[in-house]
């Protein structure tokens, strides 16, 4: 893993130490795409902790109710244990119908098979399960406690798995928030400047793919037309904005300035990414998985270039980032460090897909 951004070189070149505009470039765009390295590794390695955590969270369900049937199982148990006492105290005690009279005056004339019948009459009559009932019993207390047991062992060992992933997380966020102090400090202009031509690109370029898949569905319209409409055959593939994206966006701008906390999503305290948006769109009616893989593949897509305010913004493969599309170039997201829910520019250079909720 990388620490410390090193800047090589200053931002102005003195008499002694004159850069080329050329070399001055160079060393931008290489600093830039170091530092979308380790944003990127720090959001992969933020949202896997965040995939874990809901796991641990799905486990600690499924450990409740294998407690419960655990719990089930023992009480039939119990019961049919007492049932069973009772026949064998009432068969000896010959008290109600003697139905083991045979069976006690001559046992040695009996079979296993016919003493289990015998004693199954018995506990039938007296309302109680047969022998074998007690079997089943004891049987499937032990398989629900063999369930239980590997639930517990494979709960164990997400919890130190999870010890260590926010370890590397916090580390990995750090490296990469002192590497963007560093680089912003020498050559912060500059910087931001390459940040935005870089998603400028990106963005034109998937306009060209959206205009041409408009073009080849039979749309012939063209320009700021083209980009505000779809023909109807086009957008018939995805669904069209949602009327409850305007509740959802001003939830989660009711939001700005809550603290970046990983796997969260609690108003008013903290938020990891999908937190953000999985609250919001809650606040629209709209039910969302809690992580952001799995809010990819729970609702329809739509061509990014498409993306319409109240959309899903995701990014990096795998993904590992989400946020709410807000119009011009901005979305509202919780990012990966140590600030907290703000508006911010889309780098559309990192997005790999919108998706569309309600």
């Amino acid at each position: 893993m990388s620490g410390v951004l090193v800047i090589s070189a200053p931002l102005v070149p003195d008499a002694a130490h004159a850069q080329t505009i050329d070399q001055q470039q160079a060393e931008v765009e290489r600093i830039v795409n170091e530092l979308e390295r380790l944003h990127e590794r720090a959001d992969i390695l933020a949202e896997d902790y965040a995939v874990a955590m809901d796991d641990q969270r799905r486990l600690n369900g499924d450990i409740d109710l294998a407690k419960g049937r655990v719990a089930l199982r023992q009480t039939e148990l119990s019961e049919l244990q007492g049932d069973l006492s009772t026949v064998a105290v009432r068969a000896f005690t010959r008290s109600g119908t003697d139905v083991l009279g045979p069976l006690l005056s001559n046992a040695a004339a009996y079979s296993d098979d016919l003493t289990r019948d015998q004693l199954s009459r018995v506990a039938l009559r007296v309302g109680a399960g047969t022998t074998d009932d007690l079997n089943e019993a004891i049987r499937s207390l032990e398989l629900e406690q063999i369930e239980l047991n590997r639930l517990l062992g494979e709960a164990e060992d997400l919890a130190g798995r999870l010890s260590g992933m926010i370890d590397e997380v916090e580390s990995a966020t750090s490296s990469y928030e002192q590497a963007r102090a560093d680089a912003e400090a020498k050559l912060g202009r500059l910087i931001a400047a390459e940040e935005q031509r870089r998603s400028q690109l990106a963005f034109e370029r998937l306009q060209r793919q959206l205009a041409a898949e408009q073009a080849a569905a039979g749309d012939t319209s063209s320009g700021a037309a083209a980009e505000d409409s779809y023909s109807a055959s086009f957008a018939a593939n995805y669904p069209a904005p949602s009327g409850l994206a305007g509740v959802a966006i001003q939830a989660a701008l009711g939001q700005i300035g809550v603290p970046y906390r990983y796997a969260t999503a609690a108003p008013g305290v903290s938020f990891d990414c999908s937190g953000l948006t999985y609250y919001a769109w809650a606040q629209a009616g709209v039910s969302l998985p809690r992580n952001s893989r799995m809010q990819a593949n729970a609702v329809p897509r739509v061509p990014i270039a498409a993306a319409q305010p109240g959309d899903l913004l995701f990014y990096y493969s795998p993904i590992s980032h989400v946020g709410i599309y807000l119009g011009n170039g901005q979305l509202v997201h919780a990012p990966n460090s140590s600030t907290h829910v703000k508006v911010s520019n889309v780098n559309w250079a990192k997005v790999v897909a919108v998706g569309r909720p309600g």
